[in-house]
């Protein structure tokens, strides 16, 4: 395709198309300090390079992790970095994930809750406790919403993190269960 690149830091830049790379510069600028800040918290990032690839609007999820290039929708680029813990959550996979990560899908929240927590932790010592708990805020709430759907629903039992996946699909455990109530559980155990 019709791609071109923009260095952001000594390892990691962004690749679209010509037309987004202005804005997908801009609004991934922090990207670096990112890298940084996970470092700090989690310790060397292992892969050598990180770098994002936006891809066409008719990509289905808002970011995809991948060793050294995460796959990125455009709506992530806002213009004003609020939706930038997109970055983050998929940066803090290099750790929990593509290090580290879960035996079975029933064991999904290890992956996801630690990700979420992880993500949160960035955007703390990025932006601010202040920006950190809204955005956990609105995930919570999210959460509480698949508390009740998946309560009334036919698995009322995959509310819990620990799931019985087996005869069933890997994409029923990829609800808030997993990443949110995995990382308020983590969250819990820090607190405690």
């Amino acid at each position: 395709g019709n791609i071109a690149y923009k260095k952001l830091g000594s390892n990691c830049g962004v690749y679209s198309e010509p037309e987004l790379l202005g804005s997908s510069a801009n609004e991934f600028s922090d990207l670096p300090r990112m890298i940084q800040t996970a470092e700090k918290l989690y310790g060397k990032y292992r892969w050598e390079q990180y770098d994002l690839l936006v891809l066409p609007y008719s990509f289905p999820f808002g970011g995809m992790e991948n060793p050294r290039l995460t796959f990125v929708n455009p709506t992530v680029i806002a213009g004003d970095k609020s939706l930038v813990s997109v970055i983050a959550h998929e940066l803090a996979h290099s750790w929990s994930g593509n290090l580290v990560t879960n035996r079975s899908w029933d064991d999904f929240w290890l992956n996801e809750g630690f990700t979420v927590y992880f993500e949160n932790r960035i955007m703390e010592a990025l932006y601010g406790k202040e920006i950190a708990d809204i955005l956990a805020l609105i995930e919570f709430q999210e959460l509480q919403d698949d508390l009740k759907e998946i309560g009334q629903s036919e698995h009322p039992e995959d509310t819990r993190l620990k799931l019985q996946l087996r005869a069933r699909a890997p994409d029923d455990g990829l609800t808030d269960i997993a990443y949110v109530k995995g990382a308020f559980f983590l969250k819990t155990l820090e607190r405690d």
